[in-house]
């Protein structure tokens, strides 16, 4: 027997179902989570990058902004703060003959291997089978508090590396990990599905 099949007998007898809701369920939910670990995940890239609120746009420098601009940047600079916000692409291929349904999923991201936020996307998503689909991933933080080691002008670049601003990359890292939902109750995947990117 699987370890996903050993697992979810365990999990079915906690939670007190009967014999019969056993034989049901575990046809169900492992097929499920079958169809999920079959799925592929690849890092497509970041979009709806903004800085203060500014939208970057693909290529964009510093160099491009205007006056108010630069002066919204400065202030932000003096009170050690830079908030940006972009999301994450992924690409999600379900080979399967049936559908593949997540729950919800954890995540964290990373830029230059250092990372950037552990949490919660908590949202369900279902991939038609033999089809191919994607999942979204909202991310706020603070460049300043995250990379304080660094100068300003350091960290300012950084957020226009994310646009594709400059010939010095920056290394996105992605890791994953899926739930499906088991009567109320969610079960992970069993491990982190690991991506990277190479954003120029």
């Amino acid at each position: 027997m699987s370890r996903i099949k050993k697992t979810l007998i365990i999990i079915f007898v906690a939670l007190g179902l009967s014999s019969c809701e056993i034989i049901s369920n575990i046809a169900n939910q492992a097929a499920q989570m079958y169809n999920l670990t079959n799925c592929t995940f690849n890092l497509n890239n970041v979009s709806d990058i903004e800085m203060l609120g500014i939208n970057l746009s693909k290529g964009m420098s510093k160099d491009d902004l205007n006056v108010t601009q630069l002066l919204s940047l400065t202030n932000a600079l003096m009170q050690k703060k830079l908030p940006v916000s972009f999301n994450v692409n992924l690409d999600v291929n379900n080979p399967n003959s049936i559908a593949a349904a997540m729950a919800k999923m954890d995540y964290i991201i990373s830029l230059n291997d250092k990372q950037v936020v552990s949490t919660t996307l908590n949202k369900g998503f279902n991939i038609p089978a033999n089809s191919k689909g994607s999942v979204v991933i909202p991310i706020t933080t603070d460049l300043f508090q995250l990379f304080s080691g660094e100068t300003a002008d350091a960290i300012v670049n950084l957020a226009f590396k994310l646009a594709g601003a400059s010939n010095d990359p920056v290394n996105l890292g992605v890791k994953v990990k899926p739930y499906i939902s088991i009567n109320n109750h969610q079960l992970a995947y069993p491990d982190y599905i690991n991506m990277s990117k190479t954003l120029r």
